[in-house]
């Protein structure tokens, strides 16, 4: 089979879990025997191969690249966020790509950067569409539907207006995959593929039985990822101001972060115990901490880091936000609504009893279903119920 795919960053270009997910099943793809090109975003154009994976980058066709720390002015989001909603000018391009290409399946990913306008051109060529949501791009020009501090249960008239053309083409797709029940449930509620095939499959893991727990006289929690509000760091922050300093533990934080947020984080809490650690490799992360906190505000659509815990053996307490709970189906005590007085009583308990933790279940049957190679078989055989209804 020939796979194109087409998300907004590809490797080594990486935000966060889902140009992980898209890059793990393309190589899965490639090594059952498939012929893939990815086509993503960048600050300028280029080609590589990479392991046995075409990646053709586009240059990025607005007014400057989204993926910058630097705070752009409201009216310079807005600005570029219409041009987003219904942009053309990859058009050619893509369809030259396309045509050469000559896929079987156009499987389609994150679209910030890109707009559905991808699954016109496809369309017109005769290519078969699958998307999987892995944001709310569909819905919300952010990609979130998370405002002033709190989630979007209803539409604004800016993403009403900005994702008019995105409903319309969303009728050209053939299938469609949620990567949660939530998200999946979240869009079809709200409207958008309607009588469209559909089905969830979890993101995929390369998953290796490894890491044993090394004994600790302090107990060392732990948060790595995107370092804003909606992502829980003030939560997080506030829920350790009403920890005793002299317990023993200790908070890493992980992940990318403007020195401008850090020093308003440290208003919040200054603690010695506490330490920033810029960016750091999942791996050596979770090598140094006991166990993880997921403490989002927003409508997580899955929370990767959530399972890459479980494979590490380190247990997760996360907020019951979007997919989370759906990751945690089988430790359900480990869930807390994302306020503080909730998360701090829950800290409080595992600092306190120091057997709490070791009831948190990893069961190897349930791991054994995120299996990359299980995923990456349920994608191809939809692309092949895709292609016989065809």
């Amino acid at each position: 089979m020939r796979i194109a795919i087409i998300n907004t960053l590809y490797a080594p270009n990486q935000i966060g879990g889902a140009e992980k997910s898209v890059q793990a099943l393309a190589e899965n793809f490639v090594l059952t025997g498939n012929k893939v090109i990815v086509i993503c975003l960048g600050k300028e154009a280029s080609s590589y191969l990479l392991n046995d994976v075409i990646v053709e980058v586009l240059k990025i066709e607005n007014d400057y690249w989204p993926f910058e720390l630097e705070n752009k002015k409201a009216y310079q989001k807005f600005s570029w966020h219409l041009k987003d909603a219904s942009n053309t000018k990859y058009n050619n391009t893509i369809s030259e790509l396309l045509s050469r290409f000559n896929p079987s399946i156009l499987f389609t990913n994150n679209l910030t950067g890109f707009s559905t306008k991808v699954w016109s051109i496809a369309h017109k060529l005769n290519i078969k569409i699958v998307h999987t949501l892995r944001d709310y791009y569909l819905q919300c020009p952010s990609t979130t539907k998370f405002k002033n501090n709190l989630n979007c249960d209803k539409t604004c008239l800016n993403c009403k207006l900005l994702s008019i053309p995105k409903k319309t083409d969303a009728n050209k797709v053939d299938y469609v995959i949620g990567i949660s029940k939530f998200i999946l449930k979240d869009h079809i509620n709200n409207g958008y593929f309607k009588n469209i095939p559909n089905k969830v499959i979890y993101n995929g893991f390369d998953i290796t039985n490894n890491r044993i727990s090394e004994t600790k006289d302090t107990l060392v929690f732990g948060f790595i990822g995107q370092i804003n509000r909606s992502k829980g760091i003030e939560l997080l922050l506030e829920s350790f101001s009403k920890i005793k300093k002299n317990q023993t533990w200790k908070l890493l934080i992980a992940g990318t972060i403007e020195q401008e947020y850090l020093n308003f984080l440290k208003t919040i809490n200054n603690s010695n115990q506490i330490e920033f650690l810029g960016y750091t490799k999942s791996d050596l992360f979770f090598n140094q901490i006991d166990v993880l906190i997921v403490p989002s505000l927003w409508n997580e659509p899955f929370g990767r880091v959530v399972f890459e815990s479980i494979m590490n053996k380190k247990p997760v307490i996360a907020s019951n936000k979007g997919g989370l709970s759906e990751l945690l189906s089988n430790n359900k005590k480990y869930l807390f609504n994302p306020v503080e007085k909730e998360l701090t009583k829950l800290l409080k308990k595992i600092i306190v009893d120091s057997t709490f933790l070791n009831n948190f279940l990893f069961d190897e049957s349930f791991i054994e279903e995120f299996k990359i190679e299980k995923t990456a078989h349920q994608y191809l055989a939809v692309f092949e119920e895709v292609l016989i209804n065809k």
